[in-house]
C-alpha cells in the first residue's frame, strides 16, 4: 500500500435545525447544527420577503452542517428519502421546514462523515470505497 491512510472526518448530529433568514441563532452555531435554505434564492426571493409564508412557488430545502469551522454540504437525502423537503405550489413553504426540523431533531447524535465531495453524508467512503450506510458494515 502506498502513501498513508487518511482519517475520515466525522461529525455528531446536535439535532437543532435552523432556516436561514429566519432564525437569529445561526450566527452562533455548534458543532453539528443544521440549517435549511432554498435551493434557488434568487427565483424564490417573494417567499423571503413574505417571512416564508407564500403560496405559488415549488421547490425544495437544501442543507448545510457546522463542523466547527464552517457551514458545508450536508447530503439531504440521507435524511429525507421520502422528499420530505420538496414543497409544491400550494403549500407554505415555512410548514415543510418545521417537518425537516422535527424530523433532525429526532437524528440528534447520528453521524455524518466527510465524503470526497467535501460535503457530509450518513455513508461512509474511504479511499473510494463505499462501506455501507451509517457506517462501516459489521464483519
Amino acid at each position: 500500500m502506498r502513501g498513508q491512510t487518511k482519517a475520515v472526518k466525522s461529525i455528531s448530529l446536535s439535532g437543532k435545525a435552523y432556516l436561514l433568514h429566519y432564525h437569529e441563532e445561526i450566527k452562533k452555531p455548534q458543532t453539528g447544527d443544521i440549517y435549511l435554505y432554498l435551493n434557488d434564492e434568487t427565483e424564490l426571493y417573494p417567499i423571503l420577503l413574505g417571512g416564508y409564508q407564500v403560496k405559488g412557488f415549488k421547490g425544495y430545502f437544501k442543507a448545510k452542517v457546522y463542523d466547527g469551522r464552517a457551514w458545508c454540504l450536508l447530503d439531504s437525502l440521507d435524511f429525507f428519502d421520502d422528499r420530505l423537503h420538496q414543497f409544491s405550489k400550494t403549500e407554505i413553504c415555512f410548514y415543510t421546514f418545521l417537518l425537516c426540523q422535527e424530523r433532525l431533531e429526532k437524528e440528534s447524535g447520528t453521524l455524518v462523515y466527510r465524503s470526497y465531495r467535501e460535503h457530509y453524508t450518513t455513508h461512509l467512503y474511504e479511499a473510494g470505497e463505499y462501506k455501507g450506510k451509517r457506517g462501516l458494515k459489521s464483519k
